[in-house]
């Protein structure tokens, strides 16, 4: 658990709470997060320009990452949730790529942690 608190964005209080304080629970959670890998299918309904699915999956992102405790990768996924929700495809061309590379940074280091244990 003490190198999960390293973690750069990932507030594990906030996804322990979310997991009844339960530590193997939590830790279910992130195995689960980490193996259910979104950016393939984000960047594909990206380049289609397909906002309806893309919405639909980064609203996904937004929630499982604040379970987590990614509060602020949770956040911007919320804004990328907003811009589809508005049609703002400026604002998901400026941040979509910054935000999927926070996302992969976070699984990269997940498993890497996780894989210890």
């Amino acid at each position: 658990m003490q190198k999960l608190k390293k973690l750069d964005g990932l507030d594990v209080q906030v996804g322990l709470g979310y997991c009844m304080e339960e530590e193997d629970f939590y830790l279910e959670i992130l195995e689960e997060y980490r193996k259910s890998r979104k950016e393939t299918e984000l960047n594909g309904f990206y380049e289609a320009g397909d906002l309806e699915s893309y919405r639909t999956l980064v609203h996904a992102l937004k929630s499982t990452s604040l379970t987590i405790g990614a509060v602020s990768l949770s956040e911007d996924a919320k804004g990328l949730e907003m811009a589809a929700k508005e049609g703002d495809v400026e604002y998901i061309r400026l941040h979509h790529k910054v935000v999927m590379e926070r996302y992969i940074v976070l699984l990269d280091q997940l498993g890497m942690i996780l894989e210890e244990k």
